[in-house]
């Protein structure tokens, strides 16, 4: 006999047949009555078992989003790898050397340390393209820590989300690219690095006003890029900067050459590598926290994406990429084990043009002052190289831009940021729009607040490198860890072992890479003074951009208690719902959810009724069945 739900006057549910007059023929009750409180109570059950009579609507959504990224656009080997390679090279290798070697004090022991960066970045490489390929989603660290770390509910977003909002900027190449640029337009009046050549005059630097302007203008420009030609800017504009970059380092390389040949001012700087030179600490700092600090640089100098930063850029946008798990694959390996090459390369080119004492004196100047040891004051030394390194800049900031804002509209996508909809929203060009505008915001108000060197400093390691801190070592601990966890707990190896593809990461590069990420929460609270200040920092005491990662850390917790616990008791919650339409693009469904009247509801129901909270439409059918025809 056809059944159908009745509301008892206790404490249970019953499925009753409704006899007509005959006696003998039965019939349905109208729809109103079937649904009565419980499509109230539950509206979410209320729409499924509504979609099985004839009503497709779902009362709690209300609004849906459907996101269409044309195949054209999307990424394959080479921009995969062209996006790998801006985000590592930016302008750290032509000046992170000075910091290294002034804390280590020895041309050997700085190339030990960028080795060692590359054998962390191989291994970083290796846990991301496990998870990767085995979640090809666009959001990278969020992705997987929301994987990993499922409970409390909401948890890793919120704290992912208000450090990567806050601190997920590219204000510090953005400035590195005007300054380079004003320099290589007007040598003799701007400059950016000390002229070595006995007698030179050393020119005034460019004014702070018309560097941020420019600064701003690079930001700009970039995020219009993003914005209106996304093909033109996230394929082939990146992948000629790449180019570019390349063939700088190679040029750098090639020089070094040249230079411990005898074609320079100053050369061969044999010493460097034979006898005591190679291991003598010259001119460096006994603080306890040097080498700390050295290997700190290397892994995460704030004006650059040092070599072992930037696999992770790739992951970021894999919901652009064709094929991305195979193309990650592929593209990963190349980019980081050719750019790790280049890097140490170009190390040792700058040891066999220059002097010690010369590229501890550097600074932000170390490769300015190569090629003008090796070439002279030609206009290819104080003009096209500083021209070619503000290219460097400008494509770094163009592939974080491009990656950054992806992050930023997938974390409107989880609704877990006030007005999600909208920063998640890509109209009306099918890009990011809302999250570039985001990403341009916060970039902006770095680039703008600081009016003095030591406070520019500041900012850039607060917000740059506090996002290194915070996302790159802290989440990094967890991300590895995790891995760790689903590979070899009980209860989630074999459901991983399901879920990943092929490639897996050999256990021993993940235990690395977390002790390596777990050092480098460590090494910026250890002291590492030099002369009046700090080896990274200045003038800055060394512990602050720690602390104040530490206080984005614990913002990010609150803002969870916040949206997790105490905004729901005043009623209504967002929920996202993630889909995919016929032609595989992905629909996302927004919900309203009464946190207040569900809970009452289920606290006064019986067993039955939730059960039916969170049925399928087919399995609300089949229960009714069931209890109606038991032998169905």
């Amino acid at each position: 006999m056809p059944g159908h739900l009745e509301p008892g006057g206790g404490d249970s549910v019953e499925f009753s047949s409704a006899d007509d007059g005959d006696g003998g023929s039965n019939h349905a009750p109208p729809r109103g009555q079937i649904f009565g409180d419980f499509e109230r109570e539950f509206p979410a059950v209320g729409a499924a078992v509504g979609a099985a009579n004839g009503r497709p609507d779902d009362p709690t959504v209300y609004d849906t989003q459907t996101f269409v990224i044309p195949e054209d656009r999307k990424l394959g080997y080479w921009s995969t790898a062209a996006l790998i390679c801006n985000r590592m090279i930016g302008t750290g290798i032509f000046s992170t050397p000075s910091t290294v070697l002034r804390a280590t004090g020895t041309p050997a022991g700085t190339l030990l340390l960028w080795c060692a960066g590359a054998f962390f970045a191989y291994c970083g490489m290796a846990v991301f393209l496990e998870l990767g390929t085995a979640l090809p989603r666009s959001g990278g660290e969020k992705v997987y820590l929301e994987r990993i770390y499922r409970k409390p509910k909401y948890i890793a977003t919120c704290v992912y989300a208000i450090q990567f909002i806050l601190l997920g900027n590219t204000a510090g190449n953005a400035v590195t690219c005007a300054a380079h640029f004003l320099r290589a337009i007007n040598p003799t009046r701007y400059s950016v690095n000390i002229q070595i050549q006995p007698g030179a005059t050393v020119p005034a630097p460019p004014p702070d006003g018309l560097s941020k302007g420019l600064a701003v203008g690079v930001i700009t420009l970039n995020c219009l890029i993003h914005l209106y030609w996304p093909k033109f800017g996230g394929k082939y504009l990146m992948t000629a900067f790449a180019a570019l970059k390349i063939l700088l380092l190679v040029l750098v390389v090639f020089t070094g050459i040249a230079a411990f040949a005898g074609k320079g001012l100053n050369n061969p700087q044999s010493e460097n590598f034979y006898g005591d030179g190679a291991w003598r600490r010259d001119g460096s700092t006994e603080a306890p926290g040097s080498w700390a600090a050295a290997l700190l640089a290397v892994n995460s100098w704030p004006n650059n994406r040092a070599h072992n930063r930037g696999w992770e850029n790739a992951n970021y946008v894999l919901g652009e990429v064709r094929n991305p798990a195979k193309t990650l694959r592929v593209s990963a390996p190349i980019a980081i084990l050719g750019v790790a090459a280049l890097y140490i390369l170009a190390n040792i080119a700058y040891f066999a043009a220059l002097p010690k004492d010369i590229i501890q004196k550097g600074g932000v100047t170390v490769a300015a002052d190569f090629f003008l040891d090796v070439f002279g004051g030609s206009a290819f030394a104080t003009t096209i190289v500083p021209l070619c390194i503000a290219a460097s800049a400008f494509g770094n900031v163009l592939a974080v831009t491009f990656a950054n804002s992806r992050v930023k509209q997938e974390l409107g996508k989880e609704g877990v940021l006030p007005w999600s909809r909208f920063w998640a929203s890509d109209k009306p060009f099918g890009t990011p729009a809302a999250a570039l505008l985001l990403h341009w915001v916060f970039s902006v108000i770095i680039i703008s607040a600081p009016s003095s060197e030591d406070a520019y400093n500041f900012f850039i390691w607060v917000f740059t490198s506090s996002q290194t801190w915070v996302l790159m070592r802290a989440g990094a601990v967890f991300i590895g860890g995790g891995l760790l966890y689903l590979q070899h707990s009980p209860s989630q190896s074999e459901v991983w072992a399901v879920e990943r593809t092929d490639y897996h990461v050999w256990w021993p590069f993940t235990l690395m890479f977390c002790l390596a990420c777990l050092f480098l929460l460590i090494a910026p609270f250890i002291p590492n003074e030099y002369g009046d200040g700090s080896l990274l920092t200045g003038s800055i005491p060394y512990y602050v951009f720690p602390t104040v990662g530490c206080c984005v850390l614990a913002s990010g917790l609150i803002y969870w208690v916040g949206f997790a616990k105490i905004w729901p008791k005043f009623g209504f919650t967002l929920e996202v719902e993630r889909t995919e339409d016929e032609f595989g693009n992905e629909v996302i469904k927004y919900k309203h959810v009464n946190r207040q009247r569900e809970t009452r509801a289920e606290a006064s129901s019986t067993s039955a009724l939730p059960q039916f909270r969170g049925a399928a439409v087919g399995e609300v059918q089949m229960s009714q069945r069931k209890e109606v025809f038991p032998g169905a």
